[in-house]
């Protein structure tokens, strides 16, 4: 049902969205440009959200909701393994990395990656030092 909807008049939109990217401006961190891009992806589908129940398609609506929701959740719990672990984002290109692992095995993961995380960052300072 979603494919249906979103058709010709959101092609447009999205055509116009990439060709915005394509040409904007560097950002001088990842980080940034990454907070970018999903707050970018959260605005986009609020406005199809506007535009569904505007034409009263409550069920394409619904969908988008639990989409940008489970985006949200997602990027929450990102960010709480990067505050709460010392590895910090390196943990979480770790943890997004290993996609492979089940939900029972989630917290072993993040350890795995902190842990990895840490001890690269360790091996990084004492390089630098020797420099």
């Amino acid at each position: 049902m979603k494919e249906e909807i979103r058709g010709s008049a959101f092609s447009a939109q999205e055509e116009v969205k990439r060709f915005k990217k394509e040409n904007d401006v560097t950002r001088r961190f990842k980080g940034n440009r990454v907070q970018f891009e999903f707050n970018e992806d959260i605005a986009d589908n609020l406005k199809q959200i506007d535009w569904s129940i505007e034409h009263g398609k409550t069920g394409f609506c619904r969908e988008l909701i639990a989409e940008t929701l489970t985006n949200i959740k997602k990027r929450n719990k990102l960010i709480r393994i990067a505050d709460t672990s010392e590895g910090g984002w390196d943990t979480v290109k770790l943890y997004e990395f290993n996609i492979v692992a089940s939900d029972s095995e989630d917290e072993s993961k993040i350890n795995r990656a902190d842990n990895k995380a840490v001890k690269k960052k360790k091996t990084q300072q004492k390089a630098s030092r020797l420099l």
